[in-house]
């Protein structure tokens, strides 16, 4: 059967105005879309860290039940990532990644109406089923259009949007708490989070998927792309890059789960201070993302990853315990907190994509890596419950130190994968 047409035969082709043309337009639209995606999925779900000091006060409900309602979220999310990129094997990448914008977007909405723990907790962990489905998603259909040379980069570059819909949901944070009561404001804060189901319009437009899986050996049903990842031939890749994402997201959640919180009580900050000091953070991890896929691309996926972790301690370490002095040297330190905690996630997309064959691929993707968010979304509750002991930046410390440390070890059990070519087996053939 015929080869499908790789991004440089569609550069050669280019000049003929040919199929080379609407090969390149299609890319660019999958990593427009990809991103798209991904940012959207990150204004929604950043905004319950900036609301949740306003909600916890509204609802008279306490810190720890706040990591609770953190937890659950990211629980549910590891369910909604597996038979998201399973039924993305099944259904196709296009179609799923459309509803799953949708859900996020309805769900996060809704949260605007709870009056109560139980009904944050219901609305939060529907929007986990969607939020985590979108990213593993977005994996399979971006890596499968990235050539090997640059996958580190463009996986990378679809990361780093969340950075940029984190950053529109802090500007919107801080207009709507600018303008309306704490107690109100964070209702109308999620009430916005309807704004990215208007994009599901712009990314369904002229998509299609890279793979045609009407050809591929691809299983029947959700629950058989999963078993498959347990046979002999995958099962130490799928539990060695699980207990990595454990590792990795776990890190991630420990410290950005809470930072706004922490600003907020063990600085004194109000919402001017901490929207500024989050921005900041965020143009630190937008740098951090696009920076690691260079690396990647560079040096290869573990030697990468590993500095990435290092770099993510000590900065961690370097703002909870300089004295700051001036708000310049924490605008400095908070800076270096988002590009190395960042530089550690912008090379997740190119490291499981390349651990699994076409057929399963949103499955290994989604199975790994919300699996490992969900059991790794205890450790926002286990720093609630050990902030009234301890304080919250050392519980925050030393929790990110504990799950750095696991991933490490569980990466360099990983094969590296660097320039790998994903697109050959018989999934792929059109």
């Amino acid at each position: 059967m015929k080869r499908p047409l790789s991004l440089d035969d569609s550069m050669r082709m280019d000049s003929l105005g040919g199929a080379g043309s609407a090969d390149r337009a299609r890319y660019r639209r999958v990593v427009a879309a990809s991103a798209l995606g991904w940012g959207l999925d990150g204004f929604d779900h950043t905004m319950f860290a900036l609301a949740l000091g306003a909600i916890l006060t509204s609802l008279q409900l306490s810190i720890g039940i706040g990591g609770t309602i953190s937890t659950a979220s990211l629980v549910a999310s590891a369910v909604g990532g597996m038979f998201g990129g399973a039924l993305a094997d099944r259904y196709g990448r296009v179609r799923v990644l459309v509803g799953v914008v949708l859900g996020f977007s309805l769900t996060t909405a809704l949260t605007a109406t709870a009056q109560n723990a139980t009904q944050l907790v219901v609305w939060r962990t529907l929007e986990g089923l969607c939020f985590g489905a979108e990213w593993p998603v977005g994996v399979a259909l971006l890596s499968e259009y990235a050539r090997a040379e640059t996958r580190g980069r463009m996986m990378a570059f679809m990361q780093s949007a969340y950075s940029v819909g984190w950053a529109c949901s802090t500007i919107a944070y801080f207009a709507v708490f600018s303008l309306a009561p704490a107690g109100s404001a964070w209702r109308w804060l999620f009430v916005l989070g309807l704004i990215p189901a208007l994009a599901i319009f712009v990314i369904r437009r002229g998509m299609q998927d890279r793979v045609n899986t009407a050809s591929a050996e691809k299983p029947l049903n959700p629950f058989q792309g999963i078993a498959r990842l347990f046979h002999r031939d995958l099962r130490c890749a799928t539990l060695s890059s699980t207990v990595f994402l454990v590792g990795t997201q776990g890190n991630y959640y420990a410290i950005m789960s809470f930072l706004p919180l922490y600003l907020a009580t063990e600085r004194g900050m109000h919402v001017a201070g901490t929207t500024a000091f989050m921005l900041i953070q965020i143009v630190g991890g937008f740098i951090g993302y696009l920076g690691s896929g260079f690396f990647h691309d560079r040096f290869g996926r573990r030697r990468t990853q590993t500095g990435a972790i290092l770099f993510s301690i000590s900065s961690v370490a370097a703002f909870l315990y300089t004295p700051v002095q001036s708000l310049a040297m924490g605008y400095v330190l908070v800076f270096m907190v988002g590009m190395s905690i960042s530089s550690a996630a912008g090379g997740l997309g190119a490291i499981l994509a390349e651990q699994f064959p076409t057929a399963i691929r949103g499955a290994g993707v989604g199975f790994t890596y919300n699996v490992g968010r969900g059991i790794a979304a205890f450790g926002p509750m286990l720093i609630g419950s050990m902030a009234s002991r301890y304080g919250l930046g050392w519980s925050m410390m030393v929790v990110g130190i504990c799950l750095s440390t696991l991933s490490t070890i569980a990466l360099w059990t990983l094969s590296e994968t660097k320039g790998k070519e994903i697109i050959h087996d018989a999934a792929a053939q059109q």
